[in-house]
């Protein structure tokens, strides 16, 4: 029963990226329509999922929602020369927005990934608090030197600017924002002494 439980979740959590991945191959393809409508049914089917296992959507799923919905509108139902131009802006600064409305609220958002895994009794600690509000900095500076990428990209133009800081080096730093998720919580909780079990984030998705 609890190794269904666990095959379920993961199921789900790779059902988080299933928008992004058509998303990714219908608009390299300029199948933009695809890419927009599709992406926008698949976070739909993804959110009602885990509404019907009960499972909390998080703030960065609305926020994938957010994107796929304003991607919709643009493409097929405005027809925008313009977004194809600009998507890859259009996406890291929906998740920047995101990230920072979090901290601006007193709400950081790996807190929803890290009570996850975390006991509840954990949840006000102090040491709890504030590794979730350096932990999503980071995601905020991450994810803001993104847009920084992606407006790099559209400025420099061509194959070398959707390729290089458009994508590849977008890609690396979510990669090391990867890693940093999984290395840094057990470090900080060392260095603060704490003895209990901590909390370990999953990776934003």
């Amino acid at each position: 029963m609890a190794e269904d439980k666990k095959l379920s979740g993961v199921a789900i959590g790779l059902m988080a990226f299933g928008p992004f991945v058509l998303y990714g191959f219908a608009s390299g393809a300029n199948y933009w329509r695809v890419a927009t409508g599709g992406g926008l049914i698949l976070c739909l089917v993804f959110i009602a999922v885990r509404l019907r296992h009960r499972i909390p959507v998080r703030l960065m799923d609305w926020t994938g929602l957010g994107f796929f919905a304003i991607a919709s509108v643009l493409a097929i139902g405005l027809h925008s020369a313009a977004f194809p131009i600009y998507n890859v802006v259009v996406i890291w600064s929906c998740f920047a927005v995101a990230a920072w409305s979090s901290i601006a609220i007193g709400h950081p958002f790996t807190t929803a990934y890290a009570r996850e895994n975390t006991p509840p009794e954990f949840w006000v600690h102090p040491v709890f608090i504030r590794l979730n509000l350096v932990m999503t900095l980071v995601w905020c500076g991450l994810m803001t030197v993104n847009v920084g990428f992606a407006v790099t990209g559209v400025i420099i133009g061509g194959n070398f600017g959707k390729l290089v800081p458009g994508f590849a080096l977008p890609t690396a730093l979510l990669i090391a924002g990867f890693v940093f998720n999984s290395r840094f919580p057990a470090r900080y909780l060392a260095r603060a002494g704490y003895q209990g079990d901590g909390a370990s984030p999953a990776v934003p998705g």
